[in-house]
């Protein structure tokens, strides 16, 4: 592929990026309009509804418009046309004032604005209304209550707005912000309680499946929160008050029973409400009352159990070390000054090369007008040359730059005889053209060596700012600290007769555990057996054998939960036809955190040269990621190092692809890479993005992609030696493949591929990842 081919492809690329996020903002303004649709069919007692104003004024910038639009068409499918006129003025109203407020982001942006704003129009729109139909003094009680609760609404809807942006689940929330996210919730819910089948209306199921599960995991403040939230909306939408009161009882004492386990906090929930139901519904109410009963009891269990980790990291309160903390972030406040210092220093560099840029250059004109000056300037036939005979000296002396310009060293017998029968100083000329000429040179060369020295500084302090930038990403990302099993793995490892010093467990971002023991040295191999099997114990997870690593005093073991799954992979590689080494280089690696790494990097042309490129990038990329830093910039580093690796053409191309050892999810990345083929479920997938190769331009942009792939399927990686004529067989051969020995299977393919090729000019490398269950 020509580099005008991968220009073309990679703004392709470019577009179709474009129609991508045009794509998301069109789904985000659809996702506002259904949602203040949503809310404004949730009416209170039948009566009225003013959360559908609330939420238009909640939203903030040109989702606005769209969260008003799908309000007002909620309201004139619940209302009558003069109450949906109503609620239509208060919401023009809100947004022309919202609008107002734009130049004014400070105002604008302030928690308090929507509620005021909201209160305001409501109150205003109602209170006409009112007076216009001659209500007494209930019809303007009912149309303050109504603006104070969309005031309270909108406040909620702008708290939650906030609250979704926040990484590390529920625990990380106040309780203000949980109990606004919980209302926003049940408001949802209450524009669909109306919905009945058979009596059973699934609202009421889904908000009792919300208290059971906050009861369970958040004790008794989770279970009456939600409870009495739950309750309160619920109550009103179907005027049924007693709600209220099972919700809110039965929240509480499933917190309090929630200790003893699923069972025993549903049963306290379900005889509460069978109780207050018993004494407030009819007998024709109460088997309806019971089966939602049961069926949310039922649905709570079974999610508690399938996903038990997920919704403890989601609620539980996360217990985290005040120390570590303190550390962590002086760390990452270090960091930052790095990355900031960094890009100051690029920034500063940038400067000089625009000045140097600015500066007088030595150029063509120096060489005429300093020759003119130091040796024309005292000739006694100065006005006669550059007076009568101007243009014909001129023309000589661009003949003489002309002969320089080509190499030509200037004397009496290489300069014009022209020149030399014109003038009497014709050597002297001659002499000073070869000294001015072999200045302006070394000049230019000089200039040329300072500006790539400064470009090259910039890039790469670029480059350390944005290493650094992942490396405090990395470091912020939301952690769980477990004292409690930390204590028992030091407990169970005195036990097993070792002597720990120092015991840390955490959670990463999925809940999986790594456990980190400090124990003295010597100690004994049976000792270590013995804890193996005790922290699998301890833990309740299963564990793969631990990285230890050996001091002068002690040692440290380091135990990480066992993945989900793990790859089998294989790479066969021919060289091109004479060649000594293969200009492919390809690696598979982990790094350490549940992630599998295949790289293949192809260098331009064959042999030596492109050897070394495609190995300087897949090692630096290698050590890079092992080291903690992101993909990007990793990808980026590796990218500035080959453009200033040398003053000629050092590109390679990249194919990465990333796998979730313990999700099954799996990342493609490549830059100029040939297409990806992979078998997921007996099927065949094509994965391949348009992009430039590595080490032709700075800041190269990756074509990137992403998946799920399960036990069984299979990932094949190539380099383009496999010709476009050979994919076929390629695929056949991989749609025929079932799971056996990956080594062999990859080392015939090739050897078929190959033998077919009738000129075998390029170097071919293959890579099979075969995705299977870790036993």
């Amino acid at each position: 592929m020509s580099v005008v081919q991968a220009v073309k492809g990679y703004k392709g690329a470019q577009k179709k990026k474009t129609d991508k996020n045009l794509a998301g903002i069109v789904f985000r303004h659809l996702v506002c309009m259904a949602l203040g649709a949503l809310f404004s069919l949730a009416g209170l007692n039948k009566d009225f509804s003013p959360f559908g104003a609330a939420f238009a004024a909640s939203v903030t910038g040109s989702f606005t418009l769209s969260a008003a639009l799908g309000a007002v068409v909620g309201y004139f499918i619940v209302f009558d046309s003069v109450t949906a006129l109503r609620y239509m003025a208060s919401i023009l109203a809100l947004c022309v004032i919202m609008g107002a407020l734009k130049p004014f982001p400070k105002a604008r942006g302030n928690v308090f604005t929507p509620p005021a704003v909201v209160l305001t129009c409501l109150l205003v729109t109602g209170l006409a209304i009112a007076f216009s139909a001659g209500e007494g003094i209930t019809g303007f009680v009912l149309c303050f209550a109504e603006s104070i609760i969309g005031a309270v609404a909108s406040f909620s809807f702008s708290k939650c707005r906030s609250v979704l942006s926040l990484k590390g689940g529920l625990s990380m929330l106040t309780s203000k912000e949980a109990t606004s996210l919980i209302i926003s919730g049940m408001l949802l819910l209450l524009a669909v309680s109306s919905i009945e089948i058979g009596g059973i209306r699934p609202a009421n199921i889904i908000a009792q499946i919300a208290i059971l599960v906050c009861a369970f995991y958040g004790r008794e403040a989770g279970g009456a929160i939600v409870g009495i939230c739950g309750g309160i909306t619920m109550s009103l939408g179907s005027s049924d008050i007693f709600l209220l009161a099972f919700y809110s009882l039965g929240g509480l004492l499933a917190g309090v029973f929630s200790p003893l386990g699923r069972i025993a906090s549903f049963l306290s929930f379900a005889f509460s409400g069978f109780a207050i139901t018993a004494i407030a519904y009819s007998a024709s109410d109460i088997p309806a009352a019971a089966a939602e009963t049961l069926a949310s009891g039922f649905l709570f269990i079974l999610l508690t159990f399938k996903f038990n980790r997920q919704l403890e990291g989601l609620l539980l309160p996360t217990v985290t070390s005040p120390v570590i903390e303190s550390v962590k972030s002086g760390i990452v406040s270090k960091l930052k000054n790095a990355s900031q210092i960094s890009a100051e220093i690029c920034s500063s560099l940038t400067d000089v090369n625009d000045v140097l840029e600015k500066t007088d250059k030595y150029n063509f004109s120096h060489v005429v007008c300093k020759t003119r000056e130091q040796v024309c300037g005292s000739c006694g036939l100065y006005d006669v040359c550059w007076g009568e005979s101007r243009e014909q000296t001129q023309k000589n002396f661009n003949t003489l730059l002309e002969l320089k310009q080509n190499g030509v060293y200037l004397e009496y017998k290489t300069i014009p005889q022209q020149l030399a029968s014109a003038c009497i100083r014709s050597e002297n000329v001659a002499g000073n053209f070869n000294r001015l000429y072999g200045e302006y040179k070394l000049n230019e060369t000089n200039r040329a060596r300072m500006r790539e020295i400064y470009n090259m500084a910039t890039e790469q302090f670029v480059n350390v700012s944005s290493l650094l930038d992942s490396l405090c990403d990395a470091i912020k990302e939301n952690v769980r600290f477990d004292m409690d099993i930390a204590a028992r793995a030091r407990a169970a490892a005195t036990a097993c007769g070792l002597q720990p010093t120092e015991a840390c467990c955490y959670m990463n971002t999925l809940e999986k555990m790594t456990l980190e023991l400090k124990i003295k040295i010597p100690y004994d191999k049976a000792d270590l057996n013995a804890l193996n099997e005790q922290l699998a114990t301890v833990t309740g997870r299963s564990l793969e054998l631990p990285e230890n690593e050996n001091h002068s005093s002690y040692a440290r073991l380091v135990y990480r939960e066992k993945a989900e799954y793990r790859i089998v992979s294989a790479g066969v590689q021919f060289n091109a036809g004479g060649e000594k080494y293969s200009g492919d280089s390809f690696t598979t690696f982990t790094d350490g955190n549940g992630y599998f790494y295949a790289v293949i990097c192809d260098g331009m042309g064959t042999g030596t040269k492109a050897a070394l490129s495609s190995n300087l990038a897949v090692s630096l990329l290698e050590k890079l990621i092992k080291a903690g830093f992101g993909i990007k910039a990793s990808v980026d580093t590796v990218n500035t190092s080959l453009i200033s690796k040398s003053g000629e053409e050092c590109s390679v191309t990249l194919d990465l692809t990333v796998f979730d050892l313990f999700t099954g999810r799996v990342e493609f990345y490549k830059s100029g890479a040939a297409d990806t083929v992979v078998k997921r479920s007996g099927k065949l997938f094509d994965v391949g993005f348009c992009s430039l190769p590595l080490g032709i331009i700075g800041n190269c942009e990756m074509g990137s992609g992403q998946g799920m792939l399960n036990s069984g399927d299979v990932v094949m990686m190539r380099s383009d030696g496999v010709r476009d004529e050979d994919v076929g067989f390629l695929k056949r051969q991989l749609k025929s493949f079932d799971g056996g020995n990956v080594r062999n299977f990859t080392t015939e393919l090739c050897e078929s591929i190959r033998r077919y090729q009738p000129e075998k000019k390029d170097d071919m490398t293959v890579l099979t990842l075969a995705v299977t269950k870790n036993e």
